[in-house]
């Protein structure tokens, strides 16, 4: 890892943490500007106990972000550099390069004059998600499908496959003409936000004898379980972008306990509507596209499944079956079909009936009822919702909730 610091804004306190990270066999360059980082020759740095790997110049960096070049020292895979800025401008050109940012305004984390360098670095490389290699098991006639990590190299396979006019035009986010630099910025979007805790993304690959086998398409699991994909069009019309699927499907419900997935396409994008009905999701309907997407969406959905035994599955049906539970949410390993302790959250939209009480232990369930004010306030008993099982719901109050216990952006907030 790789620390790109303005000398403006070097604090003394921060000499500590920058020797124990370079102890740790990381680098850290000075990012000279106008508001500091140049001292005359007669006139001691402040960070000479620690000196840096190299300098940059900030109006150069700023140049060749600018001019779409790659800019000088950058590393191969910019989510392993972090830039430490005020500059609103180099911050903006860093993230859309695939840096991570710190600085006092506008950056991922903030970064202030007097907070512990150590600890905001280590919140922001506490988001890093590993990306684990998905692979088929069991014989097959067709040969194993194996998801893998992104690699820099797979830029030319992506740009190639990208360019065609027959794979933009049902794609949601690919542009054509497919512009040269886009496939780099993409994978460059692609770890950075892999490095943020957004989402995972693979490479479609089926390897040959020897040696990493060559990207067919990309399939991505954003953090609050939406999935997309593409097949090269040669590759097409031959089921993988179903097999992909039916493994990030176990991937996202299995490791990452999410309480649903989603996809989205367009409505005359036949081809991924069966992909999505062939992995159980259910049409939900269509709704407005944003961004490039004009007109409306079709939406589908799969919520993760109960594992209970059917004694259990009976107890819950007269619960769910009250008028008055609006959003009903099964947490704890029995919902998953390992050994623990039935519980259910029940959210009432009754204030008079009995909110907030003790747990009753009738038919064998933990049951604990809540005001349906606490789907918005995230009442102080939520945590214990997260990786919970959707049972009822009105809406997608539900899955809002959960996800609200998973974003990212405020997860450090909460325990658990």
């Amino acid at each position: 890892m790789e620390l790109l610091i303005e000398g403006g804004l070097w604090q003394p306190h921060w000499l500590v943490a920058l020797q124990a990270w370079r102890g740790q066999g990381n680098r850290w360059q000075l990012l000279q500007s106008r508001r500091g980082g140049r001292y005359p020759e007669d006139e001691v740095a402040p960070w000479v106990a620690c000196p840096p790997d190299g300098t940059l110049s900030a109006s150069a960096l700023l140049a060749a972000w600018l001019d779409g070049d790659e800019a000088p020292l950058m590393a191969k895979d910019p989510s392993h550099q972090i830039l430490i800025s005020a500059s609103c401008a180099l911050l903006t050109l860093a993230k859309e390069s695939g840096l991570l940012t710190l600085g006092p305004v506008g950056a991922d984390l903030t970064l202030g004059p007097n907070d512990d360098l150590a600890d905001v670095l280590g919140r922001l490389l506490a988001r890093r998600l590993i990306i684990p290699e998905l692979r088929e098991s069991g014989a097959s006639p067709a040969p194993g499908l194996v998801l893998r990590p992104l690699r820099p190299e797979d830029e030319a396979d992506i740009a190639h496959y990208c360019a065609d006019a027959a794979l933009a035009r049902y794609t949601l986010n690919i542009p054509h003409p497919y512009p040269p630099e886009a496939a780099r910025d993409w994978l460059a979007m692609s770890g950075r936000k892999a490095a943020l805790g957004l989402g995972w993304t693979w490479a479609l690959s089926l390897p040959e004898d020897a040696g990493v086998a060559p990207l067919i398409g990309v399939i991505s699991l954003h953090w609050n379980g939406e999935l997309a994909w593409w097949v090269g069009v040669p590759w097409q019309n031959r089921g993988l972008a179903t097999r992909a699927a039916t493994l990030v499907k176990s991937f996202g419900f299995e490791r990452l306990q999410l309480p649903a997935l989603t996809a989205r396409h367009m409505p005359d994008n036949l081809a991924s509507a069966r992909v999505m009905g062939k992995i159980g999701m259910r049409y939900i309907g269509r709704r407005p596209g944003a961004d490039r997407q004009a007109g409306e969406l079709s939406h589908w959905r799969l919520d993760c499944p109960l594992m209970v035994a059917e004694d259990v599955r009976a107890s819950l049906e007269p619960l769910l079956a009250d008028p008055r539970v609006v959003v009903a949410i099964g947490h704890g390993d029995w919902t998953r079909g390992r050994e623990g302790a039935p519980e259910l959250a029940l959210f009432m939209d009754d204030t008079k009936s009995v909110v907030g009480r003790d747990a009753d232990r009738a038919s064998g369930l933990i049951v604990r009822r809540h005001p349906l004010s606490w789907l918005a306030q995230q009442g102080p008993l939520a945590w214990t919702h997260k990786h919970g099982v959707l049972l009822k719901e009105r809406g997608e109050l539900g899955l809002g909730y959960l996800l609200g216990l998973l974003d990212p952006a405020s997860a450090g907030n909460r325990p658990g």
